[in-house]
């Protein structure tokens, strides 16, 4: 049975993406035969546009997100084929609609994981679910109340992806970056992501504030291009989950335990004949 790291993205619009078709580098165009995508037909080689899905706008007919270069970097690192699957939507909010608890979009992106990963089951892979990629946030930056628990909910969904997908999955996330002016509350949402990074260890942020944009929010194609290989490094920085390696004594250490089991039972032996000579 042939094994395969399986990726999930999700978020709102700048991982669904905005790149535009035209724009893509050749070598991007091509069916990449090491990264399968999971679209709206089941599982093919990754090959852009990969957007409208089902539940994406229209108007995004031709586009691709950071998948196009995302997969192309974690296949190459890795010397292996790797999969993709995303769940995005524009304009959505971590306050209400990605809480795990409210069970909407957060159960949709599980839902469509999980087919995802019956789909490559069904076709001989023995599946492993090795990192969730993040890209959310623009919309709690409009509201005080989103914003300033957005450090918490940021939390309980990782936390509940964790519990969905591997106690120690890796989880790579964006800054968020914009005009102030037109998310009042941009700080406060980068000051959390900031703070999470720090106490997760198994968590990384992607500072994507030097993204050029085609507006005042969505990447350009060249940034929504360095964000997959940028998101893509993050991952390869945590690593795997850490196993403790067996102990194995160096020669130094065995001949001076030795000595040491030598030196007891020589007092142990000189302490007996003295107790027995008294006697």
């Amino acid at each position: 049975m042939a094994a395969i790291k399986l990726f999930i993205l999700a978020g709102q619009s700048n991982m669904v993406g905005r790149g535009e078709l035209t724009e893509l580098p050749q070598e991007l165009k091509q069916p990449n035969f090491q990264v399968l995508w999971y679209g709206s037909d089941g599982w093919r080689p990754l090959s852009p546009p990969t957007e409208p899905l089902p539940w994406s706008s229209k108007y995004l007919e031709l586009r691709f997100g950071m998948e196009a270069s995302l997969g192309r970097s974690l296949s190459e690192s890795l010397y292996q084929s790797v999969a993709i699957v995303k769940y995005a939507v524009d304009g959505t909010d971590l306050g209400e609609q990605w809480q795990p608890q409210n069970c909407t979009l957060y159960c949709a992106m599980r839902d469509r994981a999980n087919m995802a990963i019956a789909d490559l089951k069904d076709q001989g892979y023995e599946v492993e679910v090795a990192g969730f990629f993040w890209m959310q946030g623009e919309s709690d930056a409009l509201y005080r109340s989103w914003a300033v628990r957005y450090d918490r909910n940021l939390a309980r969904l990782f936390a509940q992806t964790r519990r969905d997908f591997g106690a120690d999955l890796p989880i790579v996330y964006g800054m968020v970056s914009g005009d102030p002016e037109r998310l009042p509350y941009l700080q406060t949402i980068r000051t959390a992501q900031q703070q999470l990074d720090q106490r997760d260890h198994r968590a990384i942020a992607v500072e994507t504030e030097s993204y050029t944009k085609s507006d005042t929010i969505h990447w350009n194609t060249a940034s929504t291009l360095k964000a997959g290989e940028e998101f893509a490094s993050a991952w390869l920085k945590l690593g795997e989950p850490q196993t403790p390696l067996p102990f194995t004594p160096q020669p130094q250490f065995v001949m001076g335990l030795a000595a040491f089991v030598l030196l007891l039972i020589g007092a142990a032996v000189f302490s007996w004949s003295a107790r027995k000579a008294k006697a």
